[in-house]
């Protein structure tokens, strides 16, 4: 075996090689033709034995265990969610999302085996120990007391954890269908009980949005992330809206119509839209505590009001001297074209360029970034060819016998130059990849379960469970007049519990192959291609063993944490599992320091949010990977650094770090990480 195994090239042509024959037809007959069988080809995936499956699946062992969250219910588990009158013809539609998962480290044990979850069945975000890891505390929920909360006509649908008022504690901020985010700041926790020994936690809920004379916003939220968007060196938040700022979809007693649904089925314009919240030095607050600062219109500019469903932002040209370290904004929408944003911004003065991918004569247009027409669902950012660039992994409906879009993997061309003239440089090269078909999808993730090298692919599906196939009715809806399709009243009926819409779909896990690069979906080997309704995917290593671990929200059902022992089957294979922390404001630091195995609670400061490390392999290829601050639709991945190695790799590897300080000045650093364990930098200001 090799030493450092290489990630399997990416294949070049994009799509079949019959569409090329069409730059030149002779005769519209032979065209019509062509276009036939090209389809034809490109919409068959590739036969796999079962013995390359099975050999594939030798790499790897999960443990799936049930989250048990339902003893903690306040009352009567739900089924389905109580609907606005005007809506209750689809509430099965209305019912399909929500659930969320979060891996945090709140009791600060260096671990991220403390789980946030948004269970529908409860209508709460209960807060508990990931199962197996320990009573390190009680499970609870959080008590939104202080703030307008009403059960009935609002419901949380996420969360995001970071130190958002920047006193050196984890908070949580918690967004919700029916009102705008709440943050809850922690404070510090009285002692814990010297029988029980168990953390004790105190959360005092704080608004994002100044609520209206009559209450909060009705907001209804399906996505977050943080990032340091204007380089400041504070990180700000960006929040993803589906329904129009307004509507009114949970309240059983209202009256006349909830909302107007999506205008059309490929170009909707009519939803709630991405914002972004700019966090604000103290001397600008005018006496405001809350340190965010509204600035949505420099999104709206280039995005209008989208259906957001996922989003995210990572630096994707970070050999940008005009620009350096700002993260680009990939939005994730719903019934219409995603949009790229290119990051030009100053502190306090968001500014970004809308990117688009360039279109030639053997690439649909439905395959371009920014020009498609399907149904955003999920995100994720990962370096899949190794060139040291971020490619991009989105998520749509891609069901046999429903709909077949496919989901997108916006490969870099390297070209990074183009972003200044609005060119998105990425070719999609899903079904080259074997990642175009997978079911309705949700949350997407790459990352490596086996620690050799090449990363894995996980997608959430699954939609609305029932006993009767609706897609017919839904298909007759897709080709129905714009103006119609806005109108609830016009839909078709999707009830629960018979109405079914791809309610069957088994989470595909899918390895590469060393062969031909392609993806190989090895679920039933594992024993994961049960069909449950999943949302949300968040990945940490919850025990801190070198082995990511993953979480699915599913909806309407129990979640499912997946514990890896991989290394049961792969532990020869090394690893590379960081923490970078930024220090406090006030700290001193002026050097990078290194300790070996988690942070202990004497190293302050929060995750590096936004900063890249790179390493390189003996054979020259490069990897990456960044800290990231919530990428996707509703699961959460730790905020950590994690690199697969494979066997026999050496004692320690260089890794070069890009990060931002909290003064907003770029900073760079190079040393050596030993591999096989976790590691801790504290990433102080240099010059």
């Amino acid at each position: 075996m090799n030493a450092n195994p290489q990630t399997p090239p990416t294949p070049r042509n994009n799509g079949s090689p019959f569409l090329g024959f069409l730059g030149t037809p002779s005769t519209v007959i032979w065209v019509a033709i062509f276009m036939v069988i090209g389809v034809f080809v490109l919409t068959r995936e590739p036969n796999v034995s079962p013995a390359t499956i099975e050999t594939l699946a030798n790499r790897f062992q999960f443990d799936i265990e049930p989250i048990e969250s339902t003893t903690h219910a306040p009352r009567a588990l739900l089924s389905t969610r109580e609907v606005h009158p005007s809506l209750e013809r689809i509430s099965s539609w209305i019912s399909g999302t929500g659930a969320a998962a979060t891996l945090a480290d709140l009791d600060r044990d260096g671990l991220y085996n403390d789980l946030l979850l948004v269970d529908p069945r409860l209508n709460t975000l209960l807060i508990q120990p990931v199962e197996n890891t320990g009573e390190r505390f009680a499970p609870f929920t959080l008590d939104p007391t202080g703030v307008a909360f009403n059960p009935r006509t609002m419901a949380p649908t996420g969360s995001l954890v970071s130190d958002f008022n920047e006193d050196g504690l984890q908070d949580i901020l918690v967004y919700y269908w029916g009102r705008t985010p709440v943050v809850f700041i922690q404070k510090p926790a009285t002692d814990a009980d010297s029988e029980s020994k168990k953390v004790s936690f105190r959360f005092q809920p704080q608004e994002l949005v100044t609520p209206d004379a009559d209450g909060p916003k009705r907001w209804f939220t399906h996505a977050g992330t943080q990032a340091d968007i204007d380089g400041d060196g504070h990180l700000d938040l960006l929040i993803g809206n589906f329904f129009q700022d307004g509507a009114d979809i949970l309240n059983t007693e209202g009256k006349g119509v909830a909302t107007v649904m999506q205008a059309g089925k490929s170009n909707a314009r009519n939803g709630g839209g991405a914002k972004l919240f700019l966090w604000t030095s103290p001397e600008d607050r005018h006496e405001v505590s809350n340190p965010y600062r509204d600035y949505s219109e420099a999104l709206e500019e280039h995005c209008g009001k989208g259906w957001v469903l996922a989003m995210g932002a990572v630096d994707l040209d970070p050999d940008n001297t005009q620009h350096p370290g700002l993260p680009e904004i990939y939005i994730s929408h719903d019934f219409g074209p995603d949009r790229l944003l290119h990051n030009r911004s100053r502190p306090g003065h968001p500014e970004f360029a809308l990117c688009e991918g360039k279109r030639d004569l053997t690439t649909p247009k439905s395959f371009v970034l920014g020009r498609d027409s399907f149904k955003g669902m999920g995100l994720d950012f990962a370096d899949i060819n190794g060139d040291g660039l971020f490619d991009i992994y989105v998520s749509n409906i891609a069901d046999d016998f429903a709909l077949h879009e496919g989901h997108f993997v916006f490969v870099s061309t390297g070209q990074t130059q183009e972003f200044e003239q609005g060119i998105a440089p990425y070719r999609q090269q899903s079904s080259d990849l074997g990642l175009v078909r997978g079911g309705w999808g949700w949350d997407c993730r790459f990352a490596d379960f086996d620690n050799d090298g090449p990363m894995e692919a996980i997608q959430a599906t699954g939609f609305v469970k029932g006993t009767i196939n609706r897609w017919p009715e839904l298909h007759a809806l897709g080709t129905t007049n714009d103006r119609l399709i806005s109108n609830p009243s016009m839909w078709p009926k999707f009830r629960p519990p018979n109405a079914d819409l791809s309610g069957h779909n088994p989470n595909p896990f899918y390895v590469r192959t060393s062969s031909d690069g392609r993806f190989v979906d090895i679920n039933k080997s594992l024993g994961m291609a049960e069909t449950w309704n999943t949302r949300g995917l968040a990945i940490a290593d919850v025990d801190g063993d070198g082995w990511q671990d993953f979480v699915a929200a599913n909806q309407w059902e129990p979640s499912i944490f997946f514990h890896n022992q991989s290394r049961m089957k792969s532990g020869q294979n090394s690893f590379i599992a960081l923490h970078l922390i930024i220090p406090p404001e006030e700290s001193a630091l002026s050097e990078v320091r290194l300790h070996e195995g988690h942070p202990t609670k004497d190293i302050l400061g929060r995750p590096a949010i936004g900063a890249i490390a790179s390493i390189k392999l003996s054979g020259g290829q490069k990897r990456i990977a960044f800290v990231d601050g919530g990428t996707g639709h509703s699961g959460k991945r730790s905020p950590t650094i994690h690199f697969g190695l494979g066997p026999q790799a050496p004692a320690r590897i260089p890794v070069t770090l890009q990060w931002r300080d909290r003064s907003g000045r770029m900073q760079t650093e190079t040393l050596d990480v030993p591999t096989g364990q976790w590691s801790t930098l504290e990433l102080g200001k240099k010059g």
